[in-house]
């Protein structure tokens, strides 16, 4: 009778939270693209598929997550057919053990730009999107069969309003750090990883950059309400543009 016990013990282990995602990871194949975009003709995948696949898996785990919003930065962007909305947000997500108890957090940046009032919206979709497909290296292209059928579009560049909007923001860094433009931009490519004009930045690259510039520039305007001058000879940095 013991024997039995020890064996259904041995049977019965709890697994621990990375197991369980582990095991998530490895059940994760391949996402299809099953949004396309007109304007630029390409395929995406949706945040609905991403969700259709992890759910029933993190369910069948008896796992749970939660979103909680860390920062939100809005810019004003002009186009020709009018101004819109570009929002960033860095949310942060728990994943949850109901078995052991054992949580782990992990970070989704998103960006959404719109019209209207569908921005939030967007930038929180890209965030979930961002943040799944990072946690579990979820592959979201074509069919391994269809993959070379048809040639892939290259990245589109900024626009003229992205790049002044950008050129702005380090004129505005620039002056409030008692520093120069150049030295700003040269610290932006070495905290990005940048190594191109921003003419020839992409609409991702885009939104990196322009996160960073909004943290520096929110930064120093802690430090301006703190009453907390930078010192002349440190005008070299930029002191909040190392990673944090």
């Amino acid at each position: 009778m013991d024997d039995v016990k020890n064996e259904v013990s041995k049977n019965s282990v709890t697994k621990n939270l990375i197991q369980k995602l582990a095991e998530i990871t490895n059940e994760i194949e391949r996402i299809p693209k099953n949004g396309h975009n007109d304007f630029h003709n390409y395929d995406y995948a949706l945040e609905s598929d991403i969700k259709d696949v992890v759910r029933p898996l993190l369910v069948a785990q008896n796992l749970f997550m939660l979103s909680d919003e860390k920062s939100r930065s809005v810019t004003e962007i002009k186009t020709q057919k009018g101004t819109q909305q570009l929002v960033t947000l860095e949310i942060e997500y728990t994943i949850f053990d109901g078995d052991t108890g054992e949580t782990i957090k992990f970070t989704g940046f998103g960006d959404g730009q719109d019209a209207g009032d569908k921005a939030v919206y967007k930038a929180k979709t890209g965030a979930l999107k961002y943040a799944l497909t990072s946690l579990f290296l979820i592959p979201t292209g074509d069919d391994p069969e269809t993959e070379g059928k048809k040639p892939l579009q290259p990245p589109k560049t900024i626009n003229e309003e992205q790049v002044k909007t950008l050129e702005d923001l380090i004129h505005t860094v620039a002056s409030m750090s008692n520093s120069n433009p150049a030295q700003v931009l040269g610290q932006l490519k070495t905290e990005s990883g940048f190594n191109k004009t921003i003419n020839k930045m992409t609409e991702a690259d885009f939104g990196i950059a322009l996160q960073i510039l909004q943290k520096w520039k929110k930064a120093y305007a802690k430090h301006l309400q703190n009453k907390t001058q930078p010192k002349q000879e440190n005008i070299n940095s930029i002191p909040w543009g190392q990673k944090q």
